[in-house]
């Protein structure tokens, strides 16, 4: 971009995204004033409830000796604090780009402001791992591949879609999970004022690709669509299984619990019985995850959409489609 362009950005008018930018002022907080860094992490807390981990509603793992489960939900933690600190820095990445190829003076505004966020999010992340004083789990390969697919995107629509609609609806998730089973403190304090931050990113992604939809034909939306309702329903249909048992098995023997893989089978089935009562909260509208509900204000879930690509009757579209909309928080629409 040059100087002369500069000159001449325009404003969408978007009422929604202009407000998001303001509330980015309102809403801010102090990572050194606003969280008390001065509390301890003892090496014996787990941080977050027992409840909160894969298998950790299964009456095997509840009958586990308390420091094996300690030392699991800890590590299970540690790895998914690991793999936030490091999305945060692609975010910061990713915001940075979107402010350079976006010509929209609103949609720049929030990137930036947006990739302030994300660095103050990656420091809290990585200053709490610090204080756990231990060394936490790799992230795996699927994640990495799918940071360095965003990392190398220079195109508008793929960066937002994938950062802001699709990444941030799937952490606000796992945000709000912690946040709920959080014990310690400095956590609790952390995870709250991140989520307040994240919930306005996942808005502009939704914003943004409602107003894509609308001004795109429905050859494009129903293209748009495929690709990520496919992502989507396969996330949200990704229950507690074989590979999250192996790192829990891990964790176990790492605790001392001789027999671990000898339980394996038994949790596995206790899981699955477990999967199967979230599945049907989420077919019947009980409970609607946010990739959904994402999915369903940006437009994906419009009746022609599902027809063309035969999705009218899948479970978890209908349970989307089935709870009441107005129990979410209000996405302005385009002037």
């Amino acid at each position: 971009m040059r100087t002369r362009e500069l000159l001449k950005l325009h404003n969408t008018g978007h009422q929604g995204i202009n407000a998001l930018f303001a509330k980015a002022h309102s809403a801010d907080w102090d990572i050194e004033r606003d969280v008390d860094w001065s509390l301890p992490i003892d090496a014996d807390d787990p941080l977050v409830d027992h409840e909160w981990g894969a298998f950790a509603k299964t009456p095997t793992f509840q009958a586990l000796p308390e420091n094996a489960k300690t030392h699991a939900t800890r590590r299970g933690l540690g790895r998914i604090l690991n793999i936030l600190q490091v999305g945060e820095s692609v975010a910061q990445d990713v915001c940075a780009k979107i402010a350079l190829v976006v010509r929209e003076e609103d949609y720049r505004n929030h990137a930036v402001a947006q990739a302030m966020d994300e660095a103050r999010h990656h420091l809290a992340y990585r200053r709490f791992i610090e204080k756990m004083n231990e060394e936490v789990e790799d992230i795996d390969m699927g994640t990495e591949m799918t940071l360095d697919a965003l990392l190398a995107s220079n195109d508008p629509l793929t960066l937002i879609a994938t950062e802001q609609f699709f990444l941030e609806s799937l952490a606000m998730s796992i945000f709000e999970r912690i946040q709920r089973h959080a014990r310690h403190p400095l956590l609790k304090d952390i995870i709250t004022l991140i989520t307040r931050d994240e919930s306005r990113h996942m808005g502009f992604g939704i914003l943004y690709v409602a107003e894509w939809m609308r001004r795109h034909s429905h050859e494009d939306q129903v293209a748009f669509a495929r690709q990520w309702l496919g992502q989507i329903l396969s996330i949200v249909s990704d229950q507690p299984g074989p590979i999250m048992l192996t790192r829990l098995l891990q964790r176990l023997q790492e605790a001392g619990v001789d027999n671990a893989h000898q339980l394996g089978d038994q949790m596995l089935r206790e899981q699955r019985e477990i999967n199967t009562r979230e599945i049907t909260q989420a077919s019947t509208g009980e409970r609607v995850p946010h990739l959904l509900k994402s999915a369903r204000r940006a437009g994906l879930l419009k009746p022609a959409i599902l027809e063309e690509l035969g999705l009218q009757k899948h479970p978890l579209i209908v349970g989307a489609l089935r709870s009441p909309g107005d129990t979410e928080a209000p996405v302005a629409s385009a002037p």
